[in-house]
């Protein structure tokens, strides 16, 4: 049996807009706060913190542009796959919630996940060579003019706020897509506060620039990094 192609979305599916249709009362609106001028490019990836469960999902119901998100494989995977890494991973570990709520919110969730995440057209993400097959759909996005949204958090230990490390994914799309298509994605650190209701967006960065300009792909996050941190601490703290 051939393998099936990744289709891009560039409008979220029934199920998506039917959640953001019931949870939209019950969400307080966001403000934005955008640090350059000019227009959100869309051949484009946009890099932001998790901020816990909240982030994914008000990214997809108020981002004012549609972004395809980078996730877990196992969330494109069976009941068993989705159950799995909801429980163990996400509510216990990196949620930190009790086994109780973890058992009945996966068990919930679970069932309908892999209709809500293949309604918004999200990327598999792996940590072996399974990996080009997420930069092979995530450069069918790019080409479509379909922005990336990509959460490099290391949340091994939870969710901090702003977050103490990230994993260097994005930065590898970036130079997978300059080599295949010549062209220099440019990065937009996000930082989402729930708290705050609060999205900044901050200039983007060119990673292949920043090669050429002698950084190392290290100095080139931690860079993009205390950037983030520093949008958390000047716009969403101090308000």
């Amino acid at each position: 049996m051939a393998k099936k192609e990744y289709k891009v979305r560039k409008k979220n599916g029934l199920v998506p807009n039917f959640f953001k249709v019931i949870l939209k009362p019950f969400k307080k609106k966001p403000q934005f706060e955008f640090l350059f001028e000019g227009d959100l490019q869309k051949k484009a990836i946009y890099v932001s913190n998790h901020s816990g469960a909240s982030g994914p999902l008000t990214f997809q119901m108020c981002f004012p542009i549609k972004t395809i998100p980078w996730g877990a494989h196992e969330m494109c995977g069976n009941y068993k796959s989705r159950w799995n890494y909801l429980y163990h991973v996400f509510y216990r570990q990196k949620l930190h919630w009790g086994k109780g709520k973890a058992f009945i919110i996966a068990t919930l969730f679970a069932i309908i996940s892999k209709l809500l995440y293949s309604g918004v057209g999200l990327i598999g993400t792996y940590t072996d060579k399974r990996l080009i097959k997420t930069f092979r759909s995530s450069t069918k996005a790019l080409d479509e003019n379909v922005p990336l949204l990509i959460f490099p958090e290391d949340s091994t230990n939870g969710y901090i706020e702003p977050p103490l490390a990230y994993n260097k994914g994005y930065i590898s799309m970036c130079k997978v897509y300059y080599k295949l298509r010549n062209f220099d994605v440019p990065v937009y650190p996000v930082y989402f506060s729930k708290k705050s209701a609060k999205f900044v967006v901050d200039k983007p960065y060119y990673i292949n620039k920043m090669i050429a300009d002698g950084m190392t792909d290290d100095q080139i996050n931690e860079v993009i990094l205390n950037n983030t941190r520093k949008l958390f601490y000047d716009y969403i703290e101090k308000s």
